[in-house]
């Protein structure tokens, strides 16, 4: 069968956080979009979202920490992903803690969880040995 004819839909990627963490992912080829504090953030994002040109869309833990509960009522379907990643200041869990929570709500199992404890607990009883 041929695709002729049939309408395919392209979708991007896009960044939205501190100037130079998005000046990275802008050299990856991913669409960037600086912000400077989480209201223009969520504008920026709201307005992506309205879109429907994105796939994926990241943000960083900084600017979403203050709107997370405003992030996770926007209406999404399948695209765009809105994922929550660190930026240059560092991890705070964020991303984390909201991929394991779809985990579980996925699975039934706090799999992520058991792994970081586990992990956890492995570093310890290194750290005990190596004493």
């Amino acid at each position: 069968m041929s695709d002729r004819g049939s309408a395919k839909r392209t979708f991007h990627i896009a960044m939205i956080g501190d100037s130079s963490t998005v000046r990275g992912f802008a050299a990856g080829g991913v669409h960037a979009y600086p912000a400077a504090e989480s209201e223009a953030a969520l504008a920026t994002l709201r307005e992506l979202v309205a879109g429907g040109r994105y796939a994926i869309i990241f943000i960083t833990e900084a600017l979403a920490e203050p709107i997370l509960d405003t992030i996770s009522r926007l209406r999404t379907g399948a695209v765009p992903a809105v994922i929550v990643v660190p930026d240059q200041s560092g991890a705070r869990g964020i991303g984390f803690e909201k991929t394991r929570l779809a985990v579980e709500r996925a699975i039934g199992i706090d799999l992520l969880g058991q792994t970081r404890a586990r992990n956890a607990d492995a570093r310890n009883a290194d750290a005990r040995n190596a004493q």
